[in-house]
């Protein structure tokens, strides 16, 4: 049986690659909400449409009919560091409301690390563990943690929120990683990482044989 999944985000970074996997998956039909219909490809079980997350009406008639949303939505680095983190709870709290209005039942959500709990009972964001080298994407960061804790009182949808590891990077599809609730995990070499392709293989894995409802969990090697 297909089922039909809508994607938002995806001709983003990490939307890109769930849209990849996603393609590869044919018992899913995917309809991808974009600004700009033209930047993808064409493929047999892929439908594009334009949208604009923050029109909530139009994008509840975009998500209607479909089984299951994914939200891998960000409004991009261009804009300041006060906006993105604005625009990215503004984001969260359209896609919610069109998810609802529309009638779809399951949310899956492109999560980060953030919220994650580290060895010293601190969330990574607040932590020693914390990579300096994410100190300018700091308010964007935020943002993603924010759709965390707004989900957790979410009680009408199936909702989850798949955290990725600290680094989330293109490198391959090894099928092979760890998977936790709510702490972060490591590697035998101390890092904190999963591939996007990985990371789309478990999301997608998600969509088609759903585990988790309404919670939080983490992948990571």
């Amino acid at each position: 049986m297909q089922r039909k999944v809508a994607l938002l985000g995806a001709t983003g970074f990490v939307g890109g690659h769930i849209l990849t996997e996603a393609l590869s998956r044919p018992e899913l039909d995917i309809t991808a909400v974009v600004r700009n219909p033209a930047a993808l490809a064409a493929h047999d079980h892929l439908t594009t449409t334009a949208g604009d997350v923050f029109d909530v009406p139009a994008l509840t008639e975009a998500l209607r009919g479909h089984d299951t949303v994914i939200h891998a939505f960000h409004p991009g680095r261009t804009s300041s560091p006060d906006e993105v983190y604005d625009q990215s709870v503004a984001g969260h709290e359209a896609i919610i409301a069109a998810t609802r209005a529309a009638g779809v039942p399951r949310l899956v959500c492109v999560g980060g690390a953030a919220s994650l709990m580290t060895p010293e009972g601190k969330e990574y964001i607040d932590s020693s563990h914390w990579d300096k080298e994410f100190d300018p994407y700091r308010n964007s960061i935020l943002g993603t943690r924010a759709l965390y804790y707004m989900l957790k009182d979410v009680t009408d949808l199936d909702w989850v929120f798949l955290a990725p590891s600290a680094w989330l990077r293109p490198g391959e599809r090894t099928g092979v990683f760890r998977t936790s609730a709510n702490d972060m995990l490591f590697a035998a070499d101390g890092t904190s990482r999963i591939s996007l392709e990985d990371y789309s293989m478990v999301l997608i894995d998600e969509v088609v044989t759903p585990a988790h409802h309404r919670e939080r969990f983490t992948v990571g090697y």
